[in-house]
């Protein structure tokens, strides 16, 4: 009997969705000196309506950004409306879906500043990407879904937005991924494949954060127990090579953690140095780890799952205590019909 734990969960799928637009390359760049009471612009011509832009900036003192449409661009002096607008102190990206057809402009403004500015603008494109971006948010949902189906809890919102800045997750309840970590990963990796990994551990990470705090868990630091959990949680659900490759991969190349450190405005995410050396040392041997975890994971999996690893136990299953947690339920009354 096949059990639908082991298929691959559709987060690689989603992940896919994701990156592609990422490849589509730069469409726009500028380097420089903006001298104080000064302003450039950068003209974006004929864009499709739906493409996303990704856009970082990078500068060595307090400047503003805007994002104008053309007739509004006429007006900047004045009373132009931005569709974006934001302050950049060292590093600032964000990500926008273009409303209709036409030219766009973005706006490096230094003129409340004395001093001259160095400026670094990036733009990436991906024409007819917003289309890409609702069917991963599609697919996100159907990971919570998935996720449902072997364990009880709540369900929990869960998508994908622009958040504006840095950092790999709205602060909101549930999980709300920013369009921006993806860019910015996969910018500093240059591999798809580690740009997954990164991902899925990241989404694992939130999942497991949410079900500890839900379930009650009694660690007062839920965010080192998070680790630990999304690595327990990809070994059963056949994702163990995910970790191990995205954690030599940092510890082999400690630079890149330097990097994402200083790019994202996040404690959790992504991986440090230290945490990804933790889940390779966890690792070493995964099915006793995940089998350590039974106790706690048990009482809050579907009956269904239970029965099927009863019948066809996992080299992790705990088999005493699935017996002895569904005549608990039998006991209670509790087994679905």
């Amino acid at each position: 009997m096949k059990s639908f734990i082991f298929k691959p969960f559709l987060i690689i799928l989603f992940l896919i969705y994701l990156i592609s637009p990422v490849l589509a390359g730069s469409i726009a760049k500028l380097s420089g000196d903006i001298q104080g009471g000064k302003w450039k612009s950068v003209r974006l011509r004929n864009l499709p309506k739906d493409t996303v832009l990704a856009v970082k900036v990078e500068t060595n003192g307090e400047i503003v950004v805007y994002f104008l449409d053309y007739i509004n661009y006429q007006s900047f002096s004045a009373t132009s409306r931005p569709l974006f607008q934001g302050i950049v102190k060292e590093r600032f990206s964000f990500s926008i879906v273009i409303p209709s057809k036409g030219d766009y402009f973005i706006v490096l403004d230094n003129r409340s500043g004395r001093e001259p500015r160095k400026v670094g603008l990036t733009v990436l494109a991906a024409k007819g990407s917003a289309d890409r971006i609702k069917s991963a948010e599609e697919v996100l949902r159907r990971f919570e879904s998935q996720l449902h189906q072997i364990f009880i809890f709540d369900p929990f919102p869960i998508g994908i937005k622009q958040c504006g800045e840095t950092k790999a997750f709205l602060d909101e309840s549930g999980i709300f991924l920013c369009t921006e970590y993806v860019h910015h990963l996969y910018e500093i990796l240059r591999d798809l494949g580690r740009t997954k990994d990164m991902l899925s551990f990241s989404i694992f990470h939130e999942a497991a954060r949410i079900l500890l705090t839900r379930w009650d868990h009694p660690s007062s630091d839920i965010e080192e127990v998070a680790d630990e959990l999304a690595t327990v949680l990809m070994v059963m659900f056949n994702q163990k090579e995910r970790v191990i490759e995205i954690g030599e991969h940092l510890v082999k190349n400690p630079s890149i953690c330097e990097s994402m450190e200083k790019i994202f405005q996040d404690e959790r995410h992504p991986l440090s140095l230290e945490r990804a050396q933790k889940l390779l040392n966890l690792l070493r041997d995964s099915n006793n780890l995940a089998f350590k975890w039974q106790n706690f994971l048990v009482p809050h999996m579907q009956t269904i799952l239970l029965r099927r690893l009863k019948i066809k136990p996992t080299p992790w299953t705990d088999l005493p205590l699935v017996e002895k947690e569904l005549l608990k339920r039998i006991s209670k009354n509790k087994t679905p019909v």
